[in-house]
């Protein structure tokens, strides 16, 4: 079959070479001389769901430093999580989010400020 791709293939040598490496790969294991490579070092498992990763009552206390005032930012990346699956699962637990920017009151606040 090699001396047939030989023939008829622009890239026969590039194949040729691509079977000697898997014919020399299958004679090492019939020889019983695979090595594998060495175990890299293993990262700890990380739970990926979020009902696995947190207890209700860590929960309630992440909602209750948000409602605080503890910025989501902060609480997201102390917790290794995205902020948007902080805010998810503050909209999960009844939490409502601060609006962004500032309120009508605030800016009025800081227009009297400036005066």
């Amino acid at each position: 079959m090699v001396e047939v791709l030989g023939c008829y293939s622009n890239r026969a040598r590039w194949i040729i070479d691509k079977f000697d490496v898997i014919r020399d790969a299958l004679d090492r294991i019939d020889a019983g001389k695979l090595c594998r490579p060495p175990a890299k070092n293993a990262r700890p498992t990380q739970r990926y769901r979020l009902t696995d990763r947190f207890t209700p009552d860590e929960l309630n206390q992440l909602v209750a430093r948000y409602q605080a005032g503890e910025m989501s930012t902060a609480l997201a990346r102390e917790q290794g999580i995205a902020k948007l699956t902080f805010l998810r699962l503050l909209a999960e637990h009844g939490a409502g989010t601060r609006p962004r920017g500032l309120n009508p009151a605030k800016e009025q606040e800081i227009l009297r400020l400036r005066k």
